[in-house]
């Protein structure tokens, strides 16, 4: 993926403030842009990682997602029905890790600056090196944790390029979306390109999930975990190529 050089965004201008408000309620600037040449492109390929890890997890930890929080809620539901608890306390550190996560995503998001994707990058990356060295000591629950951590920040990290439409966890909602650009493609309010984008993300999400389960079976969860790591810092490496 080469991505072409362009000028600068532009400096945020600072928030007002009106007279006499305090200053604990003085409302965020709103979050910077990441910089990016193809922002659609790095959607997916964020997508298709998250793919891959929730399959990885979902195979190795007795369905478990890492980035698919509905499937985990309703895995959640069953176990509290059944009484569970050994089920209930995974599954909830799990959910509580992915919120967390989305929570240091959003802080960084609001001191968002246009160098912030390799740094942001670079924590996915190490927190999926964390998780496999928490593995090699003991293949549990505790090394999915770094993992959820990630996904959650990555889903904020789709929020900052503009495709938040792409590429998060939650597919079903794309799948809506893409049904209803369907339905208003000879319409005035037809997007053919947003259609089309909103269907690559499902479809890198499917692939990534498939080389996840091709991967895990010939690899197992220490290497899956590496190979992530290793994709995630390639995209910090083609963004700090850049001039």
């Amino acid at each position: 993926m080469t991505l072409l050089a362009h000028p600068p965004s532009p400096p945020i201008e600072p928030i007002p403030v009106p007279p006499g408000l305090p200053a604990a309620q003085v409302p965020f600037a709103p979050a910077a842009p990441l910089d990016m040449e193809h922002p659609a492109v790095f959607g997916m390929l964020l997508t298709a990682v998250a793919g891959f890890l929730d399959v990885v997890a979902y195979l190795t930890f007795s369905h478990l997602y890492v980035s698919f929080m509905s499937g985990n809620s309703i895995h959640l539901g069953m176990s509290v029905a059944t009484l569970r608890l050994t089920d209930i306390s995974a599954i909830s550190g799990v959910v509580i890790a992915f919120i967390f996560g989305a929570c240091a995503g959003t802080l960084l998001q609001d001191h968002a600056s246009v160098r912030l994707l390799p740094f942001a990058l670079s924590i996915e990356a190490g927190l999926l090196l964390l998780a496999a060295a928490a593995s090699s000591v003991t293949l549990s629950t505790i090394s999915l944790l770094p993992v959820a951590i990630a996904m959650g920040l990555q889903n904020v990290l789709h929020q900052m390029s503009g495709t938040a439409s792409v590429g998060k966890g939650f597919v079903s909602g794309a799948l809506v979306r893409i049904g209803q650009s369907i339905a208003r493609l000879r319409s005035p309010k037809a997007d053919p390109a947003g259609t089309a984008t909103l269907l690559a993300g499902w479809i890198a999400f499917v692939a990534g999930a498939a080389g996840g389960g091709l991967a895990i079976a010939r690899l197992g969860f220490i290497p899956c975990l590496l190979l992530a790591a290793a994709a995630l810092m390639a995209l910090v490496i083609v963004d700090l190529s850049r001039p």
